[in-house]
């Protein structure tokens, strides 16, 4: 039916080819007259999810070549109602919020100036003042942490506190859809008197979770239930979520956590080594800092791999760490490389500006290293040809024939002399 299939691949655009995918190509025309369409359903928790996100749709925009509105009809068969009497009744809904750490609090919260206001505000959060309140930052710079600290403290004043990262709250909206559940899952959301959701830009193009989002915003923000949530990006940059989602998020007040100058950090490690009972000096942290600088959890992570490969009691020694180390340095290592610090590294190698390289100019002495700028691009960072040229601006034939000449004068002592350098210039000091 050609209507029908038109509204689908309308609906691919709106709600994503995935969706349309999972939930409505399944669906098969069973029958059809000029304004009444049949659809068998290969089960009813289609027909609920349809009911629930497609019904209002099709209403306003299913239409046949006259421009009438076409209306849906579901065939129930026998067999289905005798597998459905058959069938115990699904159990009662269970949803439990992510466990938080109670050693998570204010207490231990290592900040510096820059963000003293907003742990403050955090310390002394009175709920329903402000609402919601929308943290912002990179990650790994302590937002689950403020969250939680504020999520302990909450609970300690009788409230009733749930706290769920983005990803959770997807899965509570897909066990309940397939579960026919939906109202057991409004009932505990919007019964919370404070609701945490942990990094919404998870909520990119999962439609079915922003609809219900949405509808779980606004009756707890009419009743003044206090809504905390956090992101990697300010509410206006997070991309593929619906702007009346954004415009929720921005209703309240929004909080940027700012990352940790380097002796604040030094001091966090120190305080997790002390934990443990491990020794730390401060130039073993500065190692950690300086070599391990990504974000945060890059140097908890090689904290702990330190403290459990280094079986004796003794401090170790630089080098020894460098050994203990090696993979995580690797791997820390290709994660800092960009696109922009190998062209700065080839521009400085043969004396010349990024600006020069990124030209238009065919001259040896630009070509030569826009090649080897593009083959490092692929090899180091193992970005796709197209992705390269978008970069250099160039085609992405352009791109491949470049990297291919590269490859193919490999072993050249030109070539290769130069890749050294270039690669030189790319590590860190002191690794």
């Amino acid at each position: 039916m050609q209507a029908w299939d038109a509204f689908l691949c309308d609906l691919e655009e709106k709600l994503g080819k995935q969706i349309v995918k999972q939930w409505l190509r399944p669906l098969k025309i069973a029958s059809y007259d000029a304004c009444n369409l049949y659809l068998e359903a290969e089960n009813s928790f289609q027909i609920s999810w349809f009911e629930e996100h497609i019904r209002k749709i099709a209403q306003k925009e299913l239409r046949n070549n006259n421009s009438h509105l076409i209306k849906i009809h579901f065939i129930s068969h026998t067999k289905e109602k005798r597998k459905k009497k058959e069938e115990p009744l699904p159990p009662p809904l269970e949803i439990q919020p992510d466990t938080i750490d109670p050693t998570q609090t204010f207490t231990n919260f290592i900040h510096d100036e820059q963000n003293a206001l907003t742990v403050q505000f955090f310390k002394e959060l009175s709920p329903g003042v402000y609402n919601p309140v929308f943290l912002y930052g990179p990650p790994g710079i302590g937002k689950t942490h403020l969250l939680t600290a504020c999520a302990n403290k909450l609970r300690t004043q009788g409230l009733s506190v749930f706290y769920v990262h983005a990803e959770t709250f997807t899965e509570h909206v897909v066990k309940a859809i397939r579960n026919s559940q939906m109202r057991n899952f409004r009932e505990i959301y919007r019964n919370q008197d404070v609701l945490f959701i942990d990094d919404v830009h998870h909520f990119a193009r999962k439609v079915a979770t922003q609809e219900e989002l949405f509808h779980t915003f606004n009756p707890l923000h009419t009743s003044g239930k206090q809504m905390l949530v956090s992101s990697h990006l300010p509410p206006g940059k997070i991309e593929e979520v619906e702007p009346r989602l954004i415009s929720r998020f921005e209703w309240g007040i929004v909080f940027e956590l700012y990352s940790l100058s380097p002796q604040k950090m030094g001091q966090v490690l120190k305080n997790r080594a002390r934990l443990h009972h491990f020794p730390l000096p401060d130039p073993l942290a500065d190692f950690l800092i300086q070599h391990f600088s990504t974000s945060s959890k890059s140097m908890m992570r090689a904290l702990e791999a330190l403290m459990i490969r280094h079986k004796s009691s003794e401090t170790p020694s630089l080098q020894e760490i460098k050994h203990l180390l090696a993979d995580l340095l690797q791997v820390e290592q290709q994660s800092q490389l960009t696109p922009e610090k190998i062209l700065s590294a080839a521009a400085a190698y043969f004396g010349l500006r990024p600006h020069d390289i990124m030209s238009k100019s065919q001259s040896k002495e630009c070509v030569f290293p826009r090649k080897l700028a593009m083959y490092l691009c692929r090899k180091k960072l193992r970005l796709p040809y197209a992705t390269i040229g978008k970069i250099f601006a160039r085609d992405h034939s352009t791109v491949m024939t470049s990297i291919r000449q590269i490859e193919m004068k490999s072993g050249f002592e030109e070539i290769e002399t130069a890749l050294e350098e270039i690669e030189k210039g790319l590590t860190p000091k002191g690794s």
